[in-house]
């Protein structure tokens, strides 16, 4: 008999053994289940998380592209062109090749020549232009950098452009003064960026 008892006794102690170095297959299943249950659950975090982020890069770069505008009107001395198509977020910049090209042209209003493409860029994943105040979605800064309606009347209030995805919304105003500025809500507190 105790032969048989050391046998039992021995296929307990490496039952014991090997339960002690891992995991049964059950387990692993149950921690693999609630490794993806979680990843399920913060996928729309991450979502809205990107979601977030894509309209605060859309707010930089669209402030950055809009003072550049402005910029290089008034120290290239050229009438500048920002031109929005609203629904896929694409804005072109162009500057004016004056009708002769006579120098004296390029800062004339209304305007005389062709527009020569500088720069056409898009807004991030999601982001389109929901609204502009100025009109033809078109935005014009004059040779002194400040935003005209294109027929030579300067504006005397702020213009805005209004971005938005999922997340919310950003407004770049551009003042009348030539100054362009994000809010982070029309007429609010600047972006947080």
């Amino acid at each position: 008999m105790r032969g048989v008892t050391g046998i039992a006794g021995t296929r307990r102690r490496h039952a014991a053994r090997g339960r002690e170095g891992g995991l049964s297959l059950v387990e692993l299943m149950v921690a693999l289940a609630i490794i993806a249950v979680l990843l399920v659950a913060a996928i729309p975090l991450l979502q809205g998380y990107q979601a977030s982020r894509n309209l605060d890069l859309g707010a930089q770069q669209l402030t950055a592209a809009l003072r550049a505008a402005a910029d290089r009107a008034r120290t290239e001395h050229y009438l500048t062109l920002v031109s929005f198509t609203t629904a896929s977020g694409t804005y072109t910049v162009q500057t004016l090749s004056p009708a002769g090209g006579a120098v004296a042209n390029r800062c004339a209003i209304p305007v005389a020549g062709t527009w020569s493409t500088v720069e056409t860029d898009q807004l991030p994943s999601g982001l389109t232009v929901a609204s502009a105040s100025f009109p033809s979605d078109q935005l014009l800064f004059t040779c002194q950098g400040m935003p005209d309606d294109t027929t030579g009347t300067p504006y005397s209030t702020d213009q805005t452009i209004v971005i938005a995805n999922n997340a919310g919304s950003r407004t770049i105003a551009v003042r009348a003064s030539g100054e362009v500025a994000c809010l982070a809500a029309a007429g609010g507190g600047p972006c947080r960026y």
